[in-house]
């Protein structure tokens, strides 16, 4: 970009991130209590929550990397979209409602309901920060590219930009701040993809299979863009469905979606959240999938050599193709609008992840390990201090967080990154989650060894795969994602050590009533926490 174009870029990216920090400082004035600062004081609508969620997935991992998948892979990327609508429904019929009755602000929340089990905090609190780092690996990642590509400041200096502002986020505002900035942002890029879609279109007169057409001509795999098995290779069959299980199932076990069933006042509204998630999400990614295959129709041939390794520039280079070429002022205004808003949008992401991450830390590791609100004969001072410490835990995963995507760079594809946090997921989480609200016999013993084999079980699968394989020759495993493998393991694990502990320790003298306090309070909602009043 000319100097011209870069000082446009960041003029534009300075104005969104000043808007949202002063909603952040806004919402700070609401987010002193703990459940102010976690839970948004419990105080979200229905569709104000359905947006924040459907950011988390309108973001630089489906904008900036799905986008480049379909360029580069075609088919199989769009499958990996499709999927993740599917992956709400899930979460609408066996999850929503029940997480929000039960569940006060984290997922092992909803674990210890019934056993109380400290060590379930903390094994929980690991995999859900596992989880996490993959997410911000794949949104900093995108962060440091993006601003690099439209402002010239170097990579590394990006992610700080990037990791700083989501500190600030979370720190300041909490729940209630990144809640809103998602809002926002959710809203201002869906209006941007429907004007980039809708330019791309206009090109071929608004003719789909003109575009298509143009894009298995110009496209490096031809007509192979348009069928399966770029992707999925010679194990097709194997890899299609381990990936889309990855996608489909892992969002049920996502913490930084799920704790956002306890920003809202009841479980109705809830389910309603969903119903706006899946309509925005729906008409993103099919705006994602014009993108993709059109970026392939009007870059030529040498549009690999533009888009870069990984395909995380596809959407920017598109924009400027769209806009009047690269060195044209509208060229330039369209990157520097596009780019801007996306920042906007990967620092909103990685947000919702560190305040899920911190709330985790402050709320079940640190209790845990100080022993400090069991003395606590003032449930107040106790919550107050776990907000504290949450804030500064934000800062220190910002802190970790840029200084392993410093370390791992800017030439892996962010949606591959997206999947390996969808995988542990789905193979650590789901699980014991369903298990916990629906059969009589789990225990804490199932819910440490459910979590405990599909997270290590996850992790040491990955290191096999082509992407993470270190030996010599090709990796032993050929499936990309291979949650096939894990989440089976999962919940044997979780089942084998309920039985397990219930025959070495004995069952709980408390067991049936406390099942049955739980099934009451998630169907019905008595007893649920309520929201706050101001």
């Amino acid at each position: 970009m000319t100097g011209d174009a870069d000082f446009l870029a960041i003029g534009i990216c300075a104005a969104v991130i000043s808007l949202t920090l002063w909603v952040t400082f806004a919402a700070s004035r609401r987010s002193r209590s703990a459940t102010g600062f976690f839970a948004a004081g419990r105080s979200i609508k229905g569709w104000q929550n359905g947006f924040a969620i459907a950011g988390e997935f309108i973001s630089a991992g489906s904008f900036l990397g799905t986008t480049g998948l379909i360029f580069y892979k075609g088919v199989d990327g769009a499958v990996i979209l499709c999927t993740s609508v599917v992956s709400f429904l899930p979460v609408l019929f066996l999850l929503a409602e029940k997480m929000r009755n039960v569940g006060k602000f984290t997922l092992a929340d909803v674990l210890v309901f019934r056993t109380g089990a400290r060590r379930v905090r903390v094994v929980v609190a690991l995999s859900t920060i596992v989880t996490g780092t993959f997410v911000l690996l794949a949104q900093l990642v995108a962060a440091g590219v993006l601003l690099e590509s439209v402002s010239g400041i170097p990579f590394g200096l990006s992610v700080v930009v990037a990791g700083s502002l989501m500190g600030i986020y979370v720190f300041v505002g909490g729940m209630l701040a990144t809640t809103w900035v998602q809002v926002i942002k959710s809203s201002i890029l869906s209006i941007l993809a429907i004007v980039v879609c809708l330019g791309i279109l206009a090109k071929f007169g608004f003719s789909l299979p003109g575009m298509l057409g143009a894009a298995t001509s110009n496209a490096a795999a031809g007509d192979a863009i348009l069928s399966p098995g770029l992707i999925f290779g010679q194990t097709g069959a194997i890899n299609l469905i381990s990936y889309s299980l990855a996608f489909a199932l892992g969002t049920a076990g996502m913490a930084h979606i799920l704790i956002r069933f306890f920003t809202v006042p009841e479980a109705a509204t809830a389910r309603k959240s969903l119903g706006w998630t899946v309509a925005l999400c729906s008409i993103f990614y099919l705006i994602v999938i014009v993108m993709g295959f059109g970026t392939a129709a009007l870059l030529g041939p040498d549009g690999a050599d533009r888009v870069g390794a990984g395909g995380n520039l596809a959407a920017p280079t598109l924009v400027t193709e769209l806009g009047g070429g690269v060195g044209t002022i509208g060229g330039s205004i369209a990157l520097a609008m596009v780019a801007a808003v996306a920042f906007a949008s990967i620092v909103a992401v990685v947000a919702g992840v560190v305040i899920s991450a911190a709330t985790t830390f402050a709320h079940d590791v640190w209790p845990t390990l100080t022993r400090r609100k069991a003395a606590d004969a003032d449930t107040e001072t106790a919550d107050a201090r776990e907000a504290k410490v949450a804030r500064y835990a934000a800062v220190g995963f910002s802190v970790v967080a840029i200084g392993l995507t410093m370390a791992i760079g800017d030439t892996t594809n962010i949606t591959y990154f997206m999947g390996m946090a969808f995988m542990v997921a789905g193979s650590a989480h789901l699980p014991s989650l369903l298990l916990s609200l629906n059969w009589r016999r789990f225990n804490s013993t199932g819910a440490v060894w459910g979590i405990s084999v599909g997270l290590t079980s996850t992790v040491v699968s990955l290191m096999f795969t082509e992407a993470l394989w270190l030996g010599s020759g090709p990796a032993p495993l050929t499936i990309q994602l291979p949650v096939i493998i894990t989440m089976p393991l999962g919940c044997a694990a979780a089942v084998i050590g309920s039985l397990a502990g219930e025959r070495l320790h004995g069952r709980s003298a408390d067991r049936d009533e406390k099942f049955a306090e739980m099934l009451v309070r998630a169907e019905t909602g008595i007893g649920a926490e309520l929201a706050e009043t101001h």
